[in-house]
């Protein structure tokens, strides 16, 4: 099988071989750079495209070592502006989640070139299959096209949710993927953000006129050119031939078997015109996925197929003496031969006589064994009317009439289950039981086909919708396994890391926080009954397999330092054994997307997850401290932890008075702004405040004066005269 649309696996090259020195390597595809060993990991072992001063570069296929030799893919960029280019653009690419999309590693710089890392698809591109059909004169389905539409539509609204454009989709550029049949994206050479000038090197007939005219870069261009594909894909001729007369519309072929709304899609997503074409991939799903799914989502024939009537017979040319020699002689049957034959003959006749009365005897036991079966099975009928026993989607009869819409939901469902590995009791189980416990108001009745249980199978199906995109985040190996997991399945991966020093407690909560990303609604270090109990115990394999363990010690004066790499959606945890007494001051640098989490020799989390930074733990969370270290980016990450055990935090002091001694003038204590002002005589310029009068201070001055006699000896006489003596 060809992989990421290039055609052909690694060259016939022994793994183990790599050259001492790597040689200079040419912006170019030449055979003396085989081998070449980048960045001492990834063994160049494939060129799969062509010229690296295209905007698009090189593409080869390698090898990493230091991962089992796991084949990569990597594009070679030699040109100066294509390496800004990309270099700014890189950031946005790591970021993208989509598992039709694969994810994008590190840049590398080597021998003046700069090497861009993805994750390598293994598939065949839809232009390869395209060519086996033609040659048997088969052509890709109105079914098949249409399911093709709906699964690359979502993986383009995220690339178009980051502003970000492909530039170049056709049929080379898409994959379908042996691992799920599932299309994938590929071939980001020509990738720019929107409204930024296009780049000239796109695939000819597939991109519109207006990028050909340098127009801005829009979301609509890809899905001209994911139009351009299906009909291409439809018609099983290339695009020239479906352009008009004067190239400037596109002609959809009238002996196309489509449905009037699917060729409306069709045209609007062929079309240029603001008014008539979609915008965005969102618009254009929605549309999609109210045309009903036909019967048939496989191949077709073509119709305009080449049908040979009858084989064409040479006529015998008259038997000659003379022989040639490309002929073998001919030879005349001798007398014993020609005694032989009637015997033999005589002897198959005889076989062949002796044989009726054993295909008679087997035909009227065929007969007779229907007839009492039938019979059987005519007395254990139900009466007419009552519901069937077997089971479909939501507990429905096969049989059972339901709207067009609803039916071809269903067959999406079953599609998506077959080609993810699902199993579908498993799953149907999973989404009853989410239902029933929404509505247990029904006791356990699942929905009917009446008119009025529409709603609860418009939300059966949403459900299903949700656990579908949870079930996928899981690999193949444990999608597959869902339904048959058991709890030993992961203790084994427990006792593992217990017997490494890891706590239990750390353990179960490391389960329970990656079962969050499944289980949202389960509460942590809850196990939930079955069937969720199923996503449980796949989420604990998928979380502790990915774990790595280092073991340091704290010192006490110089700090102790670990540099470690956290491989794309893996772990590290790191024990840190902290000296008796002593506090630790712990402190991670890393990538952006890498979270931390410290627990207590308990088991009890001692520092919150949230992003790398630096914590100071107290003596009393305990030694060994474990420090969890998760990676969500979509490539590996180089991380550097820094710890020192320092003295126990000093005592706190007590506190202080700030005004211990009295005031010497007032002998107040207590701050300043408390004490009044002193008595005396005030600076120049400064009024003295009006005393306040105290009416309680009045009223006793008054209640104490005495009242005035009749006739008062020592008061003086008011009419006498002053004394001169006093006078004076």
């Amino acid at each position: 099988m060809a992989g990421n649309g290039a055609g052909g696996d690694a060259s016939g090259i022994p793994g183990g071989w790599q050259r001492d020195t790597a040689p200079s390597i040419s912006p170019h595809c030449t055979s003396d750079v085989i081998g070449t060993l980048l960045a001492d990991r990834y063994r160049l072992d494939r060129c799969l495209s062509a010229d690296a001063e295209q905007p698009q570069g090189s593409l080869w296929r390698a090898a990493d070592q230091m991962a089992g030799d796991a084949p990569v893919a990597l594009r070679q960029l030699s040109d100066e502006a294509v390496q800004e280019r990309f270099r700014s653009l890189w950031p946005a690419l790591q970021s993208v989640m989509h598992p039709q999309i694969p994810r994008f590693g590190a840049l590398l710089e080597e021998q003046g070139c700069l090497w861009l890392l993805r994750d390598w698809q293994e598939g065949t591109s839809l232009c390869q299959i395209q060519e086996q059909r033609l040659q048997r004169q088969l052509v890709f389905g109105a079914g098949e096209v249409l399911l093709l539409l709906r699964q690359l539509l979502p993986p383009l609204a995220v690339l178009h949710g980051l502003e970000l454009v492909h530039g170049d989709i056709n049929p080379r550029n898409l994959l379908r993927r042996d691992q799920d049949g599932l299309p994938v994206l590929l071939d980001f050479g020509l990738l720019q953000r929107s409204g930024e000038q296009p780049l000239p090197a796109a695939s000819p007939a597939y991109a519109p006129r207006a990028q050909g005219r340098q127009d801005a870069a829009a979301a609509w261009m890809d899905l001209h050119g994911l139009g351009v594909t299906a009909l291409t894909l439809l018609s099983g001729r290339p695009p020239e031939q479906l352009l008009q007369a004067d190239a400037q519309d596109w002609m959809v072929p009238a002996d196309l078997d489509l449905e009037p709304g699917y060729r409306q899609v069709l045209e609007r997503l062929l079309s240029e015109l603001p008014e008539t074409r979609f915008e965005q991939a969102s618009e254009a799903l929605q549309a999609l996925q109210a045309i009903p799914m036909p019967e048939s989502t496989g191949p077709q024939t073509r119709a305009d197929r080449t049908l040979v009537l009858a084989p064409v017979v040479a006529s015998e040319p008259p038997a000659t003496a003379s022989a040639s020699p490309d002929l073998p002689p001919i030879t005349t049957p001798s007398r014993e031969d020609a005694r032989r034959r009637p015997r033999a003959q005589e002897r198959q006749l005889a076989a062949e006589g002796g044989l009726w009365p054993v295909v008679g005897a087997l035909l009227v036991s065929a007969l007779v064994g229907t007839v009492i079966g039938w019979f059987l099975l005519s007395r254990g009928n139900p009466p007419a009317g009552a519901p069937s026993t077997e089971r479909d989607v939501i507990g429905r009869s096969p049989s059972a009439s339901l709207p067009p819409a609803e039916v071809d939901q269903r067959q999406q469902l079953l599609s998506r289950l077959r080609a993810l590995q699902v199993d579908r009791s498993w799953f149907l189980q999973l989404v009853d039981a989410s239902l029933m416990a929404r509505f247990p108001e029904r006791g356990g009745r699942l929905p009917s086909d009446s008119l009025e249980d529409a709603p609860l199978r418009r939300v059966w199906n949403e459900l299903a919708e949700e656990w579908l995109a949870r079930v996928e985040q899981l690999p193949p190996a444990l999608r597959s396994r869902l339904g048959q997991l058991k709890p030993a399945d992961w203790q084994t991966q427990r006792q593992a890391l217990v017997s490494q020093g890891v706590n239990a407690r750390v353990v179960e909560q490391l389960v329970s926080a990656s079962a969050q990303a499944l289980l949202p609604g389960v509460p942590p270090g809850v196990k939930p009954p079955e069937p969720f109990r199923q996503l449980w115990i796949a989420a604990a394999l998928r979380s502790l397999e990915d774990v790595q363990i280092e073991t340091i010690t704290a010192r006490a004066q110089a700090p102790t330092v670990l540099t470690s790499r956290v491989a794309a959606g893996g772990a590290r945890l790191i024990s840190i054994t902290v000296p008796a007494g002593r506090r630790l001051v712990l402190g991670i640098n890393g990538t952006p997307l890498m979270q931390m989490t410290v627990y207590g020799a308990d088991g009890e989390v001692a520092a919150e997850r949230g992003p790398l930074r630096v914590v100071t733990l107290p003596e009393e969370a305990g030694s060994p401290l474990q420090v969890l270290v998760t990676n969500d980016g979509v490539s590996s990450g180089l991380l550097t932890l820094s710890c020192r055990a320092d003295a126990p935090a000093p005592a706190p002091l007590p506190e202080v008075d700030p005004d211990p001694i009295a005031d010497p003038a007032t002998g107040v204590l207590g701050p300043v702004e408390e004490i009044g002002e002193p008595p005396g005589p005030r600076p120049a310029g400064v009024e003295e405040a009006p005393a306040q009068a105290d009416p309680s201070a009045d009223q006793a001055d008054a209640l104490s004066e005495p009242e005035p006699s009749a006739v008062d000896a020592t008061a003086p006489d008011p009419s006498a005269p002053i004394n001169d003596t006093f006078t004076r």
